[in-house]
């Protein structure tokens, strides 16, 4: 479902050639609606579309409605250049998006040329990290924290709570999977973890049995997975069907479309790190999985948590400025002190980064439980 306030792209052209003068304050939204990560960008829409309506139920901010102009960037880096320039051209104060890393590293240099923040929740390479704020892009904040983050984290708990030393690793072809890769192989040489073999793959793959039968054949104690949702399941149908046993490690996704894995028993053992998790107990998390459930007979997924998030800290940005001005907005975000949903107060980085919290899931009894919560700062 698509927020009453969100405008199509056609209207906004002609209705509103200056989002900065209009009756409104317009967002941006660059997201992959279409595409390997579609499902994903639903369930960031969603955590989109709660924000904006506590936003605009409370008054909105500095006296006017907020309105969402999102823009399918297909989670393909030449698309997502067009997308964020029809967001550009549409003079929006500033951008949510977008979502898949290869489509924000192509989108960084538009927004940095037009002078417009955008801020990310989903995307996860560590090049992002490299090029943000001192690293050359001041425009762009990353709340979630990146694989680089993410898997120290998940190393310190597969050295102290796992016996998984032989790791067979299995990627997408793209910036996300190689960028998971490195940070894994970066941290498993220090956490007693040898790498038995990498596969990469293209995105979109439909048949893994040939991954499968090799990985298969080398037994390692876990199998650490970078890939989008649907690859990912196809993935683990695959490896069911020929009954593997192998617990999941890495970027594995321990929720969302996987619970009938799980739940069927082909995830036991597996342990990931997350950016979020809906079981974390803070009150702003209780309500914002409560109205997740209401509305989408759903749980808040990652990317619901991103686009809540995003929104919120936009509009906290706007509302701390006192201005919808693209550079206010920078500099309000740039020294901003947010509350995020898990009740985790974060501040950004010289790099723009903000994601310190990493949670480590495990499957146990066919249930995903949160193993630890660890931050990093």
């Amino acid at each position: 479902m698509i927020a009453r306030a969100y405008i199509a792209a056609a209207a906004m052209a002609i209705a509103l050639p200056s989002a900065a003068s209009a009756e409104t304050i317009v967002i941006g939204f660059s997201a992959p609606d279409t595409g390997p990560a579609a499902t994903a960008a639903l369930w960031q829409r969603w955590g989109v579309d709660i924000a904006l309506d506590e936003i605009n139920k409370q008054g909105g901010l500095l006296g006017k409605k907020v309105e969402i102009l999102e823009e399918d960037n297909h989670c393909n880096p030449s698309e997502a250049v067009n997308a964020a320039n029809k967001l550009v051209e549409a003079k929006v104060a500033a951008i949510i998006g977008a979502h898949c890393s290869s489509a924000t590293l192509a989108t960084m240099p538009i927004i940095k040329d037009a002078k417009i923040p955008m801020v990310e929740g989903v995307a996860t390479s560590p090049k992002i990290t490299e090029l943000s704020g001192v690293g050359g892009n001041p425009w762009i904040f990353r709340l979630n924290p990146s694989d680089q983050d993410m898997m120290v984290g998940l190393g310190r708990y597969l050295k102290d709570h796992t016996k998984f030393r032989k790791v067979a690793v299995v990627a997408e072809d793209s910036d996300f999977g190689r960028g998971g890769v490195a940070a894994f192989a970066d941290v498993a040489k220090g956490d007693d973890v040898t790498i038995v073999s990498t596969d990469y793959y293209p995105q979109s793959e439909p048949d893994f049995t040939t991954i499968l039968t090799r990985v298969q054949q080398l037994r390692p104690d876990a199998i650490a997975l970078f890939q989008l949702g649907g690859d990912q399941i196809n993935f683990l149908r695959n490896a069911m069907q020929m009954g593997m046993t192998i617990p999941y490690t890495g970027r594995v996704e321990l929720g969302g479309k996987n619970m009938q894995i799980i739940e069927a028993g082909g995830m036991e053992g597996s342990v990931s790190a997350w950016p979020y998790s809906q079981l974390i107990d803070s009150p702003i998390n209780k309500k914002f999985v409560a109205e997740t459930e209401a509305r989408y007979h759903s749980i808040p997924y990652l990317q619901t948590w991103a686009g809540y998030d995003s929104l919120r800290l936009i509009a906290q940005a706007i509302k701390s400025a006192k201005s919808a001005e693209p550079a206010k907005i920078r500099d309000a975000l740039q020294h901003a002190t947010f509350v995020n949903a898990m009740g985790r107060t974060v501040t950004f980085d010289d790099h723009n980064q903000a994601g310190t919290t990493i949670v480590i899931n495990e499957v146990r009894d066919r249930a995903v439980k949160v193993a630890k919560v660890l931050e990093l700062r």
